[in-house]
């Protein structure tokens, strides 16, 4: 694995990602942010709030969808916390998107960067097929079938791992 992703890195050094990291350094939102000590770690604590609330979202939908948490009905459950976890992805690009100008060529070249964003595109086409379906039972049933608790499942593993790969980016070699 540690060949793999240091392969991956040296192709992504070989990549104009580099040239555009280095561009981005040079903007002047990135070298405001690197001259105010204390801007890369608020930015930090609101991406990982942000984190937090929405796999909150997620784990109370999944608790609801297995019945072990929730007395509203799946419909209730479903709009007050797909609300909630669509604010906070809201946030979380936000946010992320001040820490890539923050440390561009640490992000963009980084490979766990990288697999985590793509897993974050899938985790919300997922999220938002998986939200619409569970609303559409909800209307006409209190339960779900096998397939939406099958992907609840899914979802909360895809999650944990997107964490872990956001968490991996400050030890990856760059």
């Amino acid at each position: 694995m540690d060949e793999l992703l240091f392969n991956l890195t040296e192709w992504l050094r070989s990549t104009p990602l580099t040239e555009l990291a280095l561009w981005i350094s040079d903007t002047s939102l990135s070298g405001w942010i690197v001259t105010h000590f204390w801007a890369i770690p608020i930015i930090q604590v609101v991406h990982i709030l942000a984190i937090s609330a929405s796999f909150a979202a997620v784990l109370m939908l999944n608790a609801r969808i297995y019945g072990v948490a929730g007395h509203a009905t799946l419909g209730e459950t479903s709009r007050r916390y797909t609300k909630i976890l669509w604010g906070s992805l809201v946030v979380l690009v936000i946010s992320g998107f001040f820490m890539i100008m923050g440390e561009p060529v640490r992000e963009l070249v980084n490979p766990y960067f990288w697999i985590k964003m793509v897993l974050v595109a899938l985790g919300i086409v997922v999220t938002a097929l998986f939200s619409r379906s569970v609303s559409r039972q909800a209307a006409t049933s209190d339960t779900v079938g096998g397939g939406a608790k099958a992907t609840a499942a899914f979802l909360i593993i895809l999650w944990c791992v997107i964490m872990w790969c956001g968490r991996w980016i400050a030890y990856a070699p760059v």
